[in-house]
């Protein structure tokens, strides 16, 4: 994703540009050859097949409703019940506070 522009003091407008699955499950019943896939293969262009199918479907409104040093809570404007949590696991090297 690639920001668009802010929108208020809370909202980031956002563009899917591209997606790649991470740890697929259908690639990991592959075995080796699942492994070299999933770390070779070039991310998908989502946001332009997004475009094709229907103008403005590649970005999105990101509502932080949440934010401290450990968890932040997002959603979509468009469906405000839809919740996106993201949680910390830890702090990297050199970061202390």
């Amino acid at each position: 994703c690639s920001i668009v522009r802010e929108q208020g003091l809370e909202s980031i407008i956002l563009k899917v540009d591209t997606t790649k699955p991470e740890d697929s499950t259908v690639l990991q019943k592959l075995g080796p050859l699942g492994s070299f896939l999933n770390d070779n293969s070039e991310p998908f262009p989502s946001g332009d097949a997004l475009e094709q199918v229907s103008e403005g479907s590649s970005t999105v409104c990101m509502v932080t409703t949440f934010c401290d040093e450990g968890l932040r809570v997002s959603r979509n404007d468009d469906k405000y019940n839809e919740v996106y949590v993201w949680k910390r696991n830890s702090f990297g090297k050199g970061m202390e506070f």
